[in-house]
C-alpha cells in the first residue's frame, strides 16, 4: 500500500496533537493536575511527533523533499499541515524544556539554563498563553490535514465525515494516552467521547460511501468492522476499569495499543476509499 506511511503519520500525528490538546486544556483548567505529569506527556508528544514526521518523509521519496513544503505554504494544503505541524512541535518543545528545567534541578552544568528557564516562566501568564496556544494549533493541524483530503475530485474524501474521522481519532487516541500518564478524568471523557461518535456514525459513513462507491466500499467492510469490534472491546476494558478499586496503568496500556490498531484500521480503509469521479 503505497500510502501506508500517510496511515501512519495522520495517526501518529492525530495521536501527538490529542495529547497535547488535553495537556493544555488539563494546565488551564482548575483540576488539580501535576504540571510534571502533563509535562511527561508533552514530552512523550513531541517522540511521537518526530516518528511521525520520520515516517512522512518516507512518502517522499527522499526525506530531504520535506523541505520543500516551504515554498507551498500558503497555498498548498499538505504544505501548511507540514507547516503546523511543525509549529506545534516547536511550541511544545519550549513548553517541554521551559516547565523541566524549571521544576528539576540537574545540578551546576544546567544551572545557567534553569536560572534562564526559570525567569522565563516567572513571566505573568505566559504559562497560559503557552497552554491556549497548545490548544490553538494542535486543533489547526488536524484542520490542515482535514483539508489536505478534501478534495472536490475524490467525492469519498469530499464530504464532512473525514473532518470527523480526524477529530475523533484526535479524542480517543489522545483520552487513552492521557489515562496512562495519570489525567484520568479529562483523558476518560475524551476517550468516550471518540469512541461513541465513531460507532454512532460509522453506518451513515458506511452508507454515504456505499452511495458514492459501492464496490470500493464493500472492500473496507473487513477493516472498519475490525475497527469497531476493536473499539468496543477498548471500551468494556476502561468501563471495567473504572470500577476496579484501584485503577491500573497496564490495562490502561493495553487498550491504547487496542485504539492504536483500531485506528490504523480505521484510516486504512479511509486510504483505500480514494477513487476520482469522472
Amino acid at each position: 500500500m503505497h500510502e501506508l506511511p500517510l496511515v501512519f503519520f495522520t495517526v501518529f500525528g492525530q495521536l501527538a496533537a490529542g495529547m497535547v490538546l488535553i495537556g493544555g486544556i488539563s494546565s488551564l483548567s482548575h483540576y488539580s493536575y501535576s504540571l510534571i505529569k502533563i509535562n511527561r506527556m508533552n514530552m512523550a508528544s513531541l517522540i511521537i511527533m518526530a516518528a511521525a514526521m520520520l515516517i512522512a518523509s518516507l512518502h517522499l521519496g527522499h526525506p530531504f523533499r520535506a523541505f520543500n513544503v516551504i515554498w507551498g505554504i500558503g497555498r498548498s494544503p499538505m504544505s501548511n499541515e507540514i507547516f503546523s505541524f511543525g509549529i506545534l512541535f516547536g511550541i511544545t518543545l519550549v513548553c517541554v524544556l521551559l516547565t523541566y528545567f524549571s521544576y528539576h534541578d540537574d545540578g551546576k552544568k544546567w544551572l545557567l539554563v534553569s536560572s534562564l528557564c526559570q525567569r522565563i516562566y516567572q513571566i505573568p501568564n505566559l504559562s497560559k498563553i503557552l497552554s491556549l496556544l497548545l490548544v490553538f494549533f494542535s486543533l489547526i493541524f488536524v484542520w490542515m490535514i482535514v483539508l489536505t483530503y478534501m478534495l472536490p475530485t475524490v467525492k469519498t474524501w469530499n464530504t464532512y465525515y473525514t473532518a470527523i474521522q480526524m477529530y475523533t481519532s484526535m479524542l480517543v487516541l489522545g483520552g487513552i494516552a492521557a489515562t496512562i500518564f495519570g489525567l484520568y478524568r479529562i483523558g476518560i471523557i475524551f476517550f468516550f467521547i471518540g469512541v461513541i461518535l465513531i460507532l454512532l456514525l460509522k453506518i451513515p459513513y458506511i452508507n454515504l460511501m456505499a452511495s458514492v462507491s459501492p464496490e470500493l466500499t464493500s472492500k473496507q467492510y473487513i477493516w472498519m468492522l475490525i475497527q469497531c469490534l476493536l473499539l468496543v472491546l477498548a471500551l468494556a476494558l476502561v468501563i471495567v476499569n473504572i470500577y476496579r478499586s484501584k485503577q491500573s496503568i497496564i490495562i490502561y496500556a493495553i487498550v491504547f495499543i487496542i485504539v492504536l490498531i483500531a485506528e490504523l484500521c480505521g484510516r486504512v480503509a479511509f486510504y483505500n476509499l480514494w477513487t476520482i469521479q469522472m
